[in-house]
Formats: structure tokens, sequence, C-alpha cells
């Protein structure tokens, strides 16, 4: 029988963490977009689907991501590729609200910019260590 470990403990109860934050979240972008449906607002709707979308890859990312250190592969192509798609959608709500809610819609949203632009900068950051641990993996690899 397989023990449990503090490392799956923990990635579980993180996932849980997720989950939860999501599920808080979930009701102030869904609401905004089934209206935007029933309003007949296609520009809305893409703009809020945008958003649940990057959302839903963020979570997807950061699933796999924990499946993959559980496993005790660290630097995996797959993970820094997770962390590169994670920087794209955190800019994804930003350029859907510039493009859409400004220029399409004419209407100006509240958006926390700032945040966006630095989790996306960070996610790219830590994309790049990871291709560059992987690079070192794939060169010891072959070195021996």
């Amino acid at each position: 029988m397989k023990s449990t470990t503090s490392l799956s403990f923990t990635a579980g109860f993180f996932v849980y963490f997720l989950f939860v934050s999501y599920y808080n979240h979930a009701e102030d972008i869904y609401t905004p977009l089934k209206q935007s449906i029933i309003d007949g607002n296609i520009s809305m709707a893409i703009m809020f689907g945008l958003e649940l979308l990057s959302i839903l890859t963020i979570a997807t990312s950061i699933v796999l991501i924990i499946k993959n250190i559980c496993k005790g592969l660290f630097f995996t192509k797959r993970n820094f590729v997770c962390f590169y798609t994670m920087g794209c959608a955190f800019y994804l709500p930003i350029l859907s609200y510039a493009i859409i809610g400004r220029l399409l819609c004419q209407i100006d949203i509240e958006l926390d910019y700032a945040l966006y632009l630095a989790a996306g900068t960070f996610m790219f950051l830590l994309a790049e260590i990871f291709r560059y641990g992987y690079r070192l993996k794939e060169e010891q690899d072959l070195t021996i």
C-alpha cells in the first residue's frame, strides 16, 4: 500500500483551494456572461467567455504541473509549456477587455491590469526557468 507523501497532500490541498477560489469567482464571470447572451450582446459574451476560458486554462495547467511534480518530473517539456500557456492566459483578459470592451463596446470595465500583467510576466519567467532546467537535464542525460 502506498503511503501519502507530504507533496501529494500539499498538491491536493492546493487544487482544492484553487477549486474553491474559482467557484467563488465563477459567479462573477458566469452571471454577466449569461446576461450578455440573453441580451444578445455578442461582443460582451465573447469578452466574458474569454475570461472564463483563461481561468479554466490556468486551472488545467496548474493541475497538469502538480501531477508531473507529484510523479517527480520537474523539468519536463510539458511543465514549461504549461507555464507559457498560463502566461498567455493571464494576458488574454487584458487583451479582450482592451479590444472588445473599450474599442467595440465603448465601455469602461474595472480590471486590475497590473495584477494580470505581473502574473503573466511571472509565469513567463517561470517558463523560462523550467525551459532552462529542461535543457540542462537533456544535456546531462546525453552526457552519460
